[in-house]
């Protein structure tokens, strides 16, 4: 980057900064971020965002710049950013590439994700200053599409936790309320898409890490089937859960991403995504379910946004039929946390290999809570894993069945709101991390189980003003169907308007 365009970003937030007052940047000392319109580009999604670069309404530079503007001034308060490449921007917008469908709009890459020669920390004190090398498949996949990254985006340890916090990177504030979480592990990019630092970023799920997150700050989430996204290997592992994606603020986002990101399946298994998707015009079969897979049932601003979810799908004519929980819900608890366990247990042999193995040294590198899974993962009898991957077996094909008499299956995404912050921070005892862990979320892993398509869709609004996601889960490689439901309940009742306020 020349010295004159350093020079000219700062005067420009310089100046941005000196009329605060006028951007709502008052109501920052609250607990509230104050958004107004003053700068349409933020409240844009990236299809509309690449559409303007296209026309030559606005250059890539500009869009750039306004995105690097924005974050430098609402960073400071949520820390949805940890990593900034604005250099590495700039000097790609200067080219004024025109390529692919988000050409030029600005994007941010969850930190468990490589982009080369930018630090990848994963939200551990172990990889603290750890550079990438090169790209992974799934960053490069979304260059391939034109979008430009300014950076890095908060996460947990290795994705681990149900919200954003780490002892290296601090916590992800929720832009709806600043003493509220963003859930995880996805919540960087979430706040930074919901607070319209970008339109579009990186997320990832083997939990619930990309829903999650969008259901606490209010944007689209959608987690592809398992092997649908062009991904890295993810090789030794007993069952593959996790996937990578993107949150968007609208559902073409998500569409055209996933259009353009997926992979070829020769399985069979994975229809092609088309390459245009319409609103649903016909009516589906949609079972309703308020309680989790324990029995119990969603905090009553959640149960009533998902009644009031399920109702809109019954005006627009979809039929809906309430079920009960349909597997053994401790039992697929238990075996969850087996796998949940297994992974930290791999993170911790890697930190051992590399560091030692004393106790002072593991404490230094690894979080209380990546430690305590991995002690309750020694602990095991020999073969429990080898269980659990047939005990989760099991509870996929009781799944199956349901999407032999129903399309798909409406709940809560998470059983409230967004918790507050340090309420699931890594450095509480773990029994008790563990006990809130399971009962915040509890609805999401399934789909990570069976490798099913889910999506978080930001239709409800608690009366304290947190957003509220619906969460649908459908049969694996139906994310077309998905995808016209989420239209057309985006278009029936639509989100693109309401901002945190």
């Amino acid at each position: 980057m020349m010295d004159e365009d350093i020079h000219s970003i700062n005067h420009q937030r310089r100046h941005v900064l000196k009329s605060g007052l006028s951007l709502g940047v008052g109501s920052l000392i609250s607990t509230n971020i104050g958004f107004t319109k003053t700068e349409p580009l933020h409240f844009l999604d990236a299809t509309e965002q690449a559409k303007l670069i296209r026309t030559g309404h606005v250059s890539v530079l500009e869009m750039v710049t306004s995105a690097i503007e924005r974050i430098e001034l609402l960073n400071p308060n949520l820390n949805a950013v940890v990593t900034k490449s604005f250099e590495q921007a700039i000097d790609i917008a200067k080219s004024n590439p025109i390529s692919g469908p988000f050409s030029g709009v600005p994007y941010l890459v969850k930190d468990l994700l490589d982009q080369k020669g930018v630090r990848t920390t994963a939200g551990s004190r172990m990889f603290a200053n750890r550079i990438a090398n090169k790209n992974s498949s799934n960053v490069q996949a979304a260059f391939d599409m034109g979008l430009i990254s300014l950076g890095k985006t908060n996460t947990p340890e290795f994705g681990l936790t149900g919200t954003t916090e780490s002892l290296l990177l601090g916590t992800a504030k929720n832009p709806w309320n600043l003493l509220h979480n963003t859930g995880g592990s996805s919540g960087g990019s979430a706040a930074a898409v919901a607070s319209g630092m970008v339109a579009i970023a990186s997320a990832s799920d083997g939990g619930g890490s990309i829903r999650v997150p969008a259901s606490c700050c209010g944007i689209v989430g959608l987690k592809p089937s398992i092997n649908r996204t062009i991904d890295d290997a993810q090789p030794n592992r007993p069952i593959d859960l996790s996937v990578r994606f993107v949150h968007t603020r609208s559902v073409r986002d998500s569409a055209i991403a996933l259009y353009h990101m997926q992979k070829i399946d020769r399985s069979g298994k994975l229809p092609k995504i088309p390459m245009q998707i319409t609103p649903n015009r016909k009516r589906l079969r949609i079972a309703l379910l308020t309680s989790n897979m324990l029995g119990k049932e969603a905090n009553s601003d959640v149960r009533n946004s998902i009644e009031d979810t399920a109702a809109l799908c019954e005006k627009l004519g979809h039929q809906i039929e309430i079920i009960e929980p349909f597997i053994d819900g401790e039992r697929f608890i238990d075996s969850f946390i087996t796998m949940w366990a297994h992974g930290a247990r791999s993170v911790i042999r890697l930190a051992e290999e590399n560091f030692g193995r004393t106790e002072a040294v593991l404490n230094q590198l690894l979080e209380p809570w990546t430690l305590g899974l991995g002690k309750w993962f020694d602990r095991l009898p020999e073969g429990q894993v080898e269980k659990a991957v047939g005990r989760l077996k099991e509870d996929t094909l009781k799944t199956k069945e349901i999407f032999n008499t129903y399309d798909m299956i409406l709940s809560p995404v998470v059983q409230t709101t967004a918790p507050k912050n340090g309420l699931m921070a890594p450095d509480i005892p773990y029994d008790e991390l563990l006990e809130r862990s399971i009962n915040f979320i509890t609805f999401t892993p399934l789909a990570n189980v069976t490798g099913d398509p889910a999506m978080s869709l930001p239709l409800g609004l608690s009366p304290n003003g947190l957003p509220i996601g619906s969460h649908f889960h459908s049969n694996i490689g139906t994310e077309q169907q998905l995808l016209e439901l989420a239209l057309q309940l985006e278009e029936a009742s639509p989100w693109k308007d309401r901002w945190p306020s």
